[in-house]
């Protein structure tokens, strides 16, 4: 053998055991721990005349998530999803033990063990996100359309047709605006600030002559707002 081709045999030798980032499927997650299995989405020959075979799925993958402080955002991660995988320059046995600098103990570098699951990427064969929004914070579900969109303008729509909306409040709720306005364009009733409210019905009269019931009947009670 040539210098030049040993050189390159040893140089592509390395490199197959040199990772840096690739595609792969989510097999399974423990959203407490945030720790995942994944499935690259390559095959690999043992040798140059075999059949390409599947890589075994990688164990106890770290998964990252937009976090700062104790503030989080979890999207619900699930099996099937494709997810980008970067490898470690050094093990991460030790260095994700607590947040604080530590020796890595073991001598691996690049090494498939040490990934790390970035998710949210797309292949080609899933559905293309909206066309509109573009310009807008986007936070949505393709199945069910429900959507929380932050405009560029500054403002916000939440939008879940026909789904239910619910809020589950312990303290006060406290809700600050000078213009109130509930109700769609097809509300079959206009719900009224509270302070015009009282001065309409502490101005309204009702005819009557003398004493027993009015002459002018009393509207029927709203629908739609509750009365206590």
């Amino acid at each position: 053998m040539r210098v030049k081709d040993l050189i390159k045999a040893v140089v592509d030798n390395k490199l197959d055991d040199l990772h840096t980032a690739i595609p792969a499927r989510m097999e399974e997650i423990d959203l407490q721990r945030m720790r995942a299995s994944v499935t690259l989405l390559r095959k690999r020959r043992v040798s140059p005349d075999s059949e390409p075979q599947p890589v075994p799925p990688i164990l106890e993958v770290p998964v990252l998530l937009p976090k700062g402080g104790d503030f989080i955002i979890r999207p619900p991660i699930r099996k099937g999803d494709t997810v980008l995988v970067v490898f470690s320059e050094r093990a991460l046995d030790y260095l994700l033990v607590d947040g604080t600098p530590q020796d890595p103990k073991f001598a691996r570098r690049h090494a498939i063990d040490d990934a790390i699951a970035i998710p949210g990427l797309m292949h080609q064969a899933e559905s293309q996100l909206p066309a509109e929004h573009s310009k807008d914070l986007l936070i949505f579900h393709r199945e069910k359309g429900s959507k929380i969109i932050m405009k560029e303008a500054g403002d916000v729509l939440i939008e879940v047709g026909p789904h239910r909306v619910e809020l589950r409040i312990d303290g006060p709720s406290i809700l600050h605006t000078s213009d109130l306005r509930l109700g769609g364009e097809g509300a079959a009733e206009g719900v009224p600030l509270g302070a015009a409210l009282k001065q309409w019905l502490d101005g309204h009269t009702h005819s009557a002559n003398g004493a027993g019931a009015p002459t002018q009947a009393s509207p029927d009670p709203s629908q739609v707002v509750k009365v206590l």
